[in-house]
């Protein structure tokens, strides 16, 4: 396993995010669309390693979190 280039992918992957949320809102289908679909293929870029979906899902955990501080959960 390549951690390293785990990590700057998911690094590109994070400014990617950021870009997006300029475009759309946390809260549009699109955003939510836009994660799930490339979470998904950065996984499936490292075989779905177990810890690749671990910190993916803690990453999707994450952005949840941060949608329900936006909306006042």
């Amino acid at each position: 396993m390549d951690w390293k280039a785990f990590f700057n992918d998911l690094q590109k992957w994070m400014t990617a995010s950021n870009q997006v949320l300029q475009r759309c809102s946390f809260d549009s289908d699109d955003y939510w669309g836009w994660l799930v679909h490339s979470i998904g293929q950065l996984s499936d870029k490292y075989n779905n390693h177990p810890l690749v979906k671990g910190i993916l899902s803690a990453v999707i955990d994450y952005q949840d979190q941060m949608y329900k501080q936006s909306i006042g959960r």
